[in-house]
């Protein structure tokens, strides 16, 4: 499979077939770690919050989750925002 180089702007593009964009599930405006070894360009899809799941799973398990600064401070009422 090939790929073609083509001017934008001041910069260079690459367009990427479709089959490459749907089995990566790739979509347009989606950021690529790009990496250079040798001769070769190396592009890696991106997954946005990658391990934020397992990383909030540890907080909770070693009890570090919890608020750093209080939902209702001493000089607020509650019942009073409800009368609002």
């Amino acid at each position: 499979m090939q790929a073609r180089v083509v001017n934008i702007g001041t910069s260079l593009g690459i367009i990427l077939p479709n089959l490459v964009a749907k089995d990566l599930s790739l979509q347009a405006g989606w950021l690529l770690d790009l990496s250079v070894l040798g001769n070769k360009m190396i592009l890696k899809k991106k997954t946005p919050r990658a391990g934020w799941a397992l990383a909030a799973q540890k907080l909770h398990e070693d009890k570090e989750d919890t608020l750093l600064i209080p939902d209702v401070f001493e000089d607020e009422i509650f019942e009073e925002w409800l009368q609002q």
